[in-house]
């Protein structure tokens, strides 16, 4: 009885301490931006979160790619990458500062469930009988963890769902960028233009600056460097392992916001969420399975 392929098991083991890694720095990140004073100016955090990001980047960009570290083939793509992944992190910030922490993790991680309702359309990629019932699945839980009929939906709550769906189109289109071009180069380009972009908000409405101190300075450039540790660590844990081993691994950001949100802001998730959570979750490693599955048939 064969258990595991000896010349798979290093990559997994990689590809788990990278996806494990990128749990932890989502959480911090993500936790220190719900921390933040809602009065601080959107625009600031969201340069700092870029800015502060670009040193690891760049140096993870030169050890890879030496003199072609921004160099893209297919610059189209990587407009529509940066445009999506800017309105998409505007959504996710926002969503953490208006509804509960654990709700807006386990809403924003269900993105593999849309990935896998539009790969059909965008990617040309079939899908059978597995991945329709666990996209059937997987939208039921995301209807149970909004619960859409209490009439007691917040904002947060549509901008988790909002940063859900831009999620999952972002992740259409870094597959196809996966094909031409080193994802280090994009991430690269992507927080460059964040950090001009907002940067150059500044100049059109001057930013309400908060009252400076070590902790806010010190919250700012942890965001920052959780923000390229994460993708960082999630792009290259995939080049490692499978993503059937790592799905598992990825969900577990689920259970930890929802146990951060409970000691540090005394959010108790209801029935509901939990079941919602638990039903989105393995959906969304079922449909990695049958991806795997589905690439394993066409080689």
């Amino acid at each position: 009885m064969k258990l595991i392929k000896l010349e798979k098991l290093p990559g997994n083991i990689i590809g788990i301490i990278l996806m494990l890694t990128m749990v932890l720095a989502a959480l911090v990140m993500s936790g220190f931006v719900k921390l933040l004073d809602e009065n601080i100016d959107f625009r600031l955090m969201l340069f700092c979160r870029f800015i502060f990001s670009l040193p690891i980047l760049y140096a993870s960009g030169w050890y890879v790619r030496r003199n072609n570290l921004m160099k893209i083939k297919s610059k189209k793509i990587l407009f529509g990458r940066i445009t999506i992944g800017l309105m998409g992190i505007c959504l996710w910030f926002s969503a953490l500062q208006t509804a509960e922490f654990g709700q807006v993790t386990a809403i924003t991680q269900s993105s593999a469930v849309f990935v896998a309702l539009f790969a059909p359309i965008f990617l040309s990629e079939q899908i059978g009988i597995w991945r329709i019932s666990a996209i059937i699945s997987g939208l039921l839980g995301i209807i149970l963890i909004t619960n859409p009929f209490s009439g007691a939906m917040s904002i947060g709550v549509y901008l988790a769902l909002a940063s859900c769906i831009n999620g999952a189109i972002l992740t259409i289109i870094l597959r196809k960028l996966g094909n031409t071009d080193e994802p280090v180069s994009v991430a690269i380009w992507h927080n460059t233009m964040g950090a001009i972009i907002f940067g150059l908000s500044f100049l059109i409405v001057e930013p309400e600056y908060p009252q400076i101190n070590l902790n806010l300075i010190l919250v700012l450039i942890t965001i920052g460097i959780m923000g390229s540790i994460l993708q960082l660590t999630f792009t290259y844990a995939f080049k490692f392992g499978e993503a059937v081993v790592l799905a598992p691994i990825r969900y577990l950001s689920v259970p930890g916001a929802i146990i951060a949100g409970l000691i540090i802001w005394s959010e108790v998730p209801s029935f509901l969420e939990i079941i919602g959570s638990l039903i989105t979750i393995i959906s969304c490693i079922v449909i990695a399975w049958r991806e795997l599955i589905q690439k394993r048939t066409k080689i």
